[in-house]
């Protein structure tokens, strides 16, 4: 058996990243949307209760999102196993923590904001790093994985613990 043109398009296509960085597109546009509702000052009333759907609504598109660009990381990158366990594990509790965080944000608690801001780019750039052929060349994958599930974990743990 020969190779075929279509082997060879199907070859391209799997190199090309384009899925990857559709998604990361979208989890921009997202992730500015939700850093502008969770920065701005609550409104008194019924206001602050829309802030607050917004914010969880921008959240969970944007976990969404954020998953989907994991598991094409995963499905047409390289991803460890052990990572793979612990993203499907710290992922949701992160969502979870990004919310939580955002409401600390909104009773003026220091450094909340920090959490919101950092969870996604954390999680976005481990799907672009299992991705990408040549950053996941850049680095060992026991190190990456470990560096930016580790602190997921301790953002994650921390927006808890602001949200007590």
């Amino acid at each position: 058996m020969g190779v075929t043109l279509a082997t060879i398009r199907l070859a391209k296509l799997r190199t090309a990243p384009l899925g990857t960085m559709a998604l990361l597109a979208l989890a921009t546009a997202l992730y500015v949307a939700l850093l502008v509702t969770s920065a701005a000052p609550l409104e008194g009333g019924e206001a602050s209760y829309s802030q607050a759907w917004g914010a969880l609504l921008l959240t969970v598109w944007l976990w969404v999102v954020l998953a989907l660009a994991l598991v094409v990381g995963a499905a047409m990158g390289r991803m460890p196993l052990a990572a793979g366990i612990a993203a499907l594990l710290l992922h949701p509790i992160s969502g979870i923590a990004a919310f939580v965080a955002i409401d600390a944000v909104s009773r003026h608690v220091q450094g909340a904001l920090g959490v919101v801001a950092l969870l996604p780019l954390l999680i976005a750039f481990y799907a672009l790093w299992a991705r990408l052929p040549s950053l996941n060349a850049s680095a060992p994958a026991g190190v990456v994985s470990v560096a930016v599930w580790g602190a997921v974990a301790l953002l994650s743990a921390a927006a808890f613990a602001t949200g007590l």
